[in-house]
């Protein structure tokens, strides 16, 4: 990597460290707490397990539609601005939550908080990383998204202790204050949006020559990506995907807590992000040497037979070999995603690309805790999780039918470096059957003079020019 001029270190591994703070806050406090929040609505309020559900799913629907948003801005707006306005928002929903009193202001507080939690966590993350980083973008992705599963290990069981012990009226607003502590320094002096606007380069190669124009971003327009066969399979595949991971995690707290205590339910929430950041470390490092496709349609399965062992866990040990994995598969799917949009599309339209892919795949995310609650309340846990093993099962076939990513063409030079595409194979990235696409016509045939060299220098040099007279011969360019 190269280094800032300044300080000897590029400026994108400082970025890299603000972001995994960013995401161990968020992940902490937003995404693992959600199966704390469930059980507190649930033992505090009063609300149904399946209604409970329904409150998480509105938090992950609302985080995905703003997600979509959110690539716009930051298309147009300092990634920093909409970090800052979405730790804002998302402290205010986290602040709310001990005020929910019925249905209506839990769906509201949820919306809230959702946002709040999609302006600060995967969608701005991964598309700074994006920007930062080519050569090792899933080593960077890897790094910057273990915060999730570090937040998991260090903040949910400090949430769902203090919640547990007192209440979550008394605790939410001082967990709101704790949020932007955690925030704001991150946001405000650790990360930038991109290295160009600072004179630099992704990777840290060497800046260009002064005034030069930087290149412009490679890669495919919005409109042909979210068009594709590939991103409408790959879109259905983490829906499925989602709902069955999202569905288990989310109440994989309450069911341990329920069947066997609540240290125990700790305890897996620790081990499933303990695992989960191992695993992610070794997926990005693996993702460099193996098809991301290959390592995907493999996570899928490791994720479904996680949720089956979990189906039938009524041990302390059971659970915990279940929950490990699960957290094998469950941190690198949601790494994947981005990873295997970013491959195929590049990073022009890259933040609006993975908004409207995370938008898509809220339906899975905020269908999971719901349809898990709801089958828990008519039948049982047992059930739910069962029906999840299966749905994980079918997000391979979609995975497998989405095909190899529609990869545009990347030039390297000598040292190894890639440069920005030049083309797009658009047999690939549209609908079109190939055998309906004309083929291009080849180019025309060129006549090529060929001179002989002793009629055009001097008679001294060459004494008899062309003493025959004989024509001077024409060929064709083959």
């Amino acid at each position: 990597m190269g280094n800032d001029s300044s300080s000897g270190i590029f400026r994108g591994w400082v970025v890299l460290a603000g972001l995994f703070i960013t995401m161990t806050v968020t992940s902490g406090l937003g995404f693992y707490a959600q199966g704390v929040f469930l059980d507190a609505l649930v033992a505090e309020q009063g609300f149904s397990v399946g209604v409970a559900g329904a409150g998480t799913g509105v938090f992950f629907a609302a985080s995905g539609i703003a997600g979509y948003y959110a690539g716009r801005l930051l298309a147009l707006f300092d990634a920093r601005l909409v970090m800052t306005v979405g730790s804002l928002i998302g402290a205010t929903g986290m602040a709310l939550l001990g005020q929910v009193r019925n249905e209506v202001q839990m769906v509201f507080v949820m919306i809230i908080f959702g946002t709040g939690f999609a302006l600060t966590s995967l969608v701005p993350s991964s598309a700074i990383v994006t920007r930062w980083f080519v050569r090792k973008r899933s080593v960077a992705l890897s790094i910057a998204s273990s915060g999730l599963s570090l937040g998991g290990i260090t903040l949910s069981p400090v949430v769902a202790t203090v919640v547990d012990a007192d209440s979550m009226i008394y605790w939410a607003p001082r967990l709101a204050v704790v949020f932007l502590i955690g925030m704001l320094p991150a946001v405000l002096f650790l990360i930038r949006g991109a290295p160009e606007p600072m004179g630099l380069r992704p990777d840290g190669d060497p800046p260009l020559a002064s005034g030069a124009p930087p290149s412009p971003p490679g890669g495919v327009d919005f409109k042909t990506a979210v068009r594709s066969r590939y991103f409408i399979l790959i879109s259905v595949t983490f829906i499925i995907c989602m709902t069955a991971q999202v569905g288990a995690i989310q109440h994989t707290f309450k069911m341990t807590k329920d069947r066997i205590d609540i240290d125990t339910a700790r305890t897996v929430l620790m081990v499933l992000s303990g695992t989960s950041v191992i695993a992610r470390i070794l997926g990005g490092i693996a993702a460099l040497k193996v098809s991301l496709t290959r390592l995907t349609v493999a996570l899928l399965a490791v994720q479904s037979v996680g949720i089956g062992i979990l189906a039938l866990a009524d041990t302390k040990p059971l659970v915990i070999v279940g929950a490990i994995v699960l957290g094998l598969s469950m941190g690198n799917l949601l790494m994947f995603h981005p990873l295997l949009l970013a491959d195929a599309f590049g990073v022009k339209d890259y933040p609006r690309i993975f908004g409207m892919g995370s938008l898509l795949m809220v339906l899975g995310v905020g269908t999971g805790p719901f349809l898990v609650g709801v089958v828990r309340d008519l039948a049982s846990y047992r059930m739910a999780f069962a029906i999840m093993t299966v749905f994980a099962m079918v997000a391979i076939l979609f995975l497998m039918a989405a095909g190899k990513p529609p990869l545009y063409e990347v030039v390297e030079v000598d040292n190894g470096v890639p440069v920005q595409p030049l083309k797009q194979h658009q047999s690939v990235m549209t609908l079109t059957p190939p055998h309906q696409i004309p083929s291009t016509p080849p180019p025309p045939r060129r006549r090529i003079a060929v001179v002989d060299r002793g009629l055009v220098m001097g008679s001294d040099e060459f004494p008899v020019p062309n003493p025959i007279g004989r024509e001077i011969p024409q060929k064709t360019s083959e």
